[in-house]
């Protein structure tokens, strides 16, 4: 009878242990709170119950009580996401400045009879390793900046698929036009959401972060501007 009772009670001990600290839902609040996100109280579910209601400056989030989906709620999105790693490249992105269109130039004066001026030449364009430099500036210039510089280098030594996807990353950044800052910010935000993977499973996950982030980058070049 005792060996019963002990049983019932090792299965309640073991169920209540996997809802605290392994059930999506808690999992999604632990990396939002690594992120800065503050749960600031609950939100209907039309399906019945609360969603956890979250919210970081001006943006709010919400995670589906049940399901341990992310949902952004401002600014709305219509489809969720996989988890706050997703919603911080969405963000990076959504708040990206576009490049302005260049004017077309007016039409130039009537030539007069003057010496030409002399044509300064303009600024070459930064090479990959050029802008992979810059990368590391931000990185090192960042708050716990030497700790993050000498993370990013240790994954690039420790694995030459992060060390391809960064170089892809910063290539389609320079493609676009988009500032090394920003590229920083992504490997931020990746080393971010890294608290609960351990050993390989870091460089995993952090290289599928960093080869998502350039694929979102790419097709926002595609997207034509309106």
């Amino acid at each position: 009878m005792m060996w019963l009772v002990g049983g019932i009670l090792l299965v309640l001990i073991a169920t209540f242990l996997w809802l605290a600290f392994f059930h999506r839902v808690r999992a999604m609040t632990r990396q939002a709170q690594l992120m800065n996100w503050v749960d600031i109280g609950r939100v209907s579910n039309l399906a019945g119950g609360n969603d956890i209601l979250l919210a970081r400056n001006e943006r709010n989030s919400k995670i589906d009580w049940r399901t341990g989906e992310v949902w952004l709620v401002n600014p709305k999105v219509s489809e969720p996401f996989e988890d706050y790693l997703a919603v911080e490249r969405w963000l990076t992105v959504h708040d990206a400045p576009r490049p302005e269109p260049v004017p077309k130039p007016a039409p130039p004066p009537e030539p007069e009879p003057e010496p030409e001026p002399v044509v300064e030449p303009l600024p070459l364009a930064d090479t990959l390793p050029v802008f992979q430099q810059k990368v590391d500036d931000c990185l090192a210039r960042a708050e716990g900046g030497q700790e993050l510089l000498e993370t990013k280098q240790a994954f690039e030594a420790g694995s030459e698929a992060y060390l391809e996807a960064g170089t892809q990353l910063s290539a389609a950044a320079l493609e676009c036009g988009m500032a090394p800052l920003m590229v920083a910010t992504f490997h931020i935000g990746a080393f971010a959401a890294l608290a609960e993977a351990t050993g390989d499973d870091k460089l995993a996950r952090a290289t599928a972060s960093l080869q998502a982030a350039a694929k979102q980058i790419r097709m926002m070049k595609e997207v034509p501007t309106p």
